[in-house]
Formats: structure tokens, C-alpha cells, sequence
């Protein structure tokens, strides 16, 4: 499923991501936690410990590799377009903008 891949000291980018849960768990190399935009319809899949601090999202450290998603109805969803372009720029620096 495409997507926006956030290795940590790296920019993020698009990237073909797994499309289920235990494939995510198994690629981020273990357990992981969501982080839903509040008004972009996107995803973020993480770590929250155990690994290097990749990026902050309202103070909330995301650690180790990250997973982005479109967001829709409560599942993950492709990205694309101006999405996607959006999500690029808003998750290029360690602050992620909101």
C-alpha cells in the first residue's frame, strides 16, 4: 500500500508499506501505536519506546521507523496526490507540524 516511509535521521518518503497489522509489527520489530491527525486524514504507525526518537508530534516521541497512512472510516487507506505531497512536507523536520 503506498504510503510515507520515516526511517529516523532520514526524510521521509513514498514508499510501498505493509497493509496489515502483524506485517507492520513485524517491520517496525514489535508492538506499535497510532497517532491520528485531527484534521488531516492520516495515520501515523510507531514505537514508543526502544528505539531512537524519530520524530515529536505534540510532545508524544515516535521512536524508530515510522508508517504514514491516508486514514479514512477508521482504516488505513493509500496516499496520493496532494495528500501525500502534504504529508511529505509536514513530516520532514522532527517537530511534525499538525
Amino acid at each position: 500500500m503506498k504510503g510515507i516511509l520515516i526511517e529516523v535521521g532520514k526524510a521521509p518518503e513514498p514508499a510501498s508499506l505493509p497493509d496489515n497489522l502483524s506485517t507492520m509489527e513485524k517491520r517496525l520489530g514489535g508492538a506499535v501505536e497510532t497517532y491520528i491527525f485531527p484534521r488531516t486524514p492520516a495515520v501515523l504507525f510507531y514505537r514508543t519506546a526502544g528505539q531512537p526518537v524519530n520524530r515529536v508530534v505534540r510532545g508524544l516521541p515516535l521512536c524508530g521507523t515510522i508508517f504514514c497512512y491516508g486514514w479514512r472510516n477508521g482504516d488505513i487507506k493509500p496516499l496520493s496526490g496532494a495528500l501525500l505531497n502534504e504529508l511529505l512536507d509536514r513530516l520532514k523536520d522532527t517537530e511534525v507540524k499538525v
